[in-house]
Order: C-alpha cells, then structure tokens, then sequence
C-alpha cells in the first residue's frame, strides 16, 4: 500500500513556517508534505468554506495534521471527506466550540485588531501560547511570522475560529487511527481536553509533550516529529 500524503495544517496566528522543525522529518522518511497557507487567498469566512480548496490540494488519501486552528479545520476535512483520510493526527486542539466568554473574547480581540493593529494584539495573546521557560529566540521567530499576516486575515480568521461548530458530535464518527497531541503546558487547550477527546474517539493514542505549551510543533518539533512518525509507520504505511 503506498503511504499517504500528510496534510500540515498551522495554528493561529502563523502560518506554515510553524512546520519548518517538524517538516524534514517527514519528507525524510519518504512521505509527501503539503502545508497550506491558511485561511487562503480568498478569506472566505467558516471552515465548511476552507476545506474545498485544501481537499483540492492532495490527491488520493492522506494524513492531516492540525495544530490548534488546523485542528478545526481536520474535523471539517472528515466531515466533508471521510473516505479520504487514512488516519488523523490532533496537537494542541479541541472539539468544544467557543463559550459565550470566549466567543466575547474573540470579538474583544477583533476590535483590538482593528482600532490598535497587529503588534499589540500579539503582545496581548503571545502570553497565551508559550510555556514560560520557552526559548526567547522561538518568541520572536513567532512574533516575525504572526506580523507579517494582513489585519484582514487575522480578523477573518478569528471570526471562522469564533463560529465554528461543535465538533464533540464527530468525534465518535472517526473510524480511522488518530493521534491527539498535547504540550504539557498548554493553557489553552490544556490536557483534559485532550483526554476527553481521546476519550470519545473509537481509535486514539494520546501523547503529552514535555515542557511545550499551546504551540507543541512549534516548540518542540523533535518530539512532535518523533511521534507523528512513529504514528504514521503504525497506521498509515
């Protein structure tokens, strides 16, 4: 059976630079690596909007690999073509949608975004993302990245993020392998959400990742690597 392509999808506020520690080991091991730019040159509003054109990215099946807000996208990606994927890798993600808090939240971040610009708003949510102890020098490598993003897409993105649907209900319908990964530190979307994931998935395995906060391949893209392979050799050679 030929190996299936893997789909990297980033978080937010980066975009597929986020993968540039993860990526070479992939392709080194012979799998062939897509990492769209997201949400796309159209910010087209809402994940059931995004996942054509990304579906339309690879051929055949293959492996998503969703980071937080790539994570969202992947439960829209089986939603919208089950048969298509082989197995199904989660990092630093969650299937609840917003609360009403977190969704007042994302409105509060979009005027920000709007009236301020991007560098205060990053300094407002950067100390959301990393483990304390993190690397300074991966700080403002991410820092670079998120604000080189347009105003406009980072406001579409929050606004798809902020909208999106309820995933719990798909989680059972996940028929293939999946692979939930979560930094130990993530305040985000902190290891219980992980484990109640995992839990109402049919075929899981859970990993934490040592001292990496909400953006584990980003800060710990050795071991977020190690696994993934170790993952994709099991299920999806």
């Amino acid at each position: 059976m030929s190996r299936p392509a893997v789909l990297l999808l980033h978080a937010f506020p980066l975009d597929s630079r986020m993968w540039d520690g993860v990526r070479p080991a992939l392709e080194e091991a012979g799998y062939s690596v897509v990492a769209p730019e997201l949400p796309g040159p159209e910010l087209e509003l809402g994940f059931p909007a995004w996942a054509p054109r990304v579906l339309g990215l690879v051929d055949g099946p293959f492996v998503p690999v969703g980071c937080s807000m790539g994570g969202y996208l992947a439960f829209e990606l089986w939603r919208q073509a089950p048969e298509r994927l082989a197995a199904v890798v989660l990092a630093d993600t969650r299937a609840t949608p917003d609360t009403p808090d977190q969704r007042e939240a994302r409105d509060d971040s979009i005027r920000l975004l709007g009236e301020a610009g991007r560098e205060p708003y990053w300094e407002d949510l950067a100390p959301r993302l990393f483990a304390e102890d993190v690397d300074p020098a991966l700080v403002e490598r991410a820092r670079e990245i998120a604000l080189e993003q347009p105003v406009t897409a980072l406001v579409a993105v929050q606004e798809t993020i902020r909208d999106r649907a309820d995933s719990r209900p798909t989680l059972a319908t996940i028929d293939v392998p999946v692979l939930v990964l979560v930094g130990e530190r993530d305040g985000l979307t902190p290891p219980a959400d992980a484990e109640a994931m995992v839990a109402a998935l049919p075929d899981a395995r859970f990993s934490r990742i040592a001292g990496a906060g909400h953006l584990a391949p980003f800060e710990r893209p050795d071991a977020v690597a190690e696994r993934v392979l170790r993952f994709l050799e099991e299920v999806a050679s």
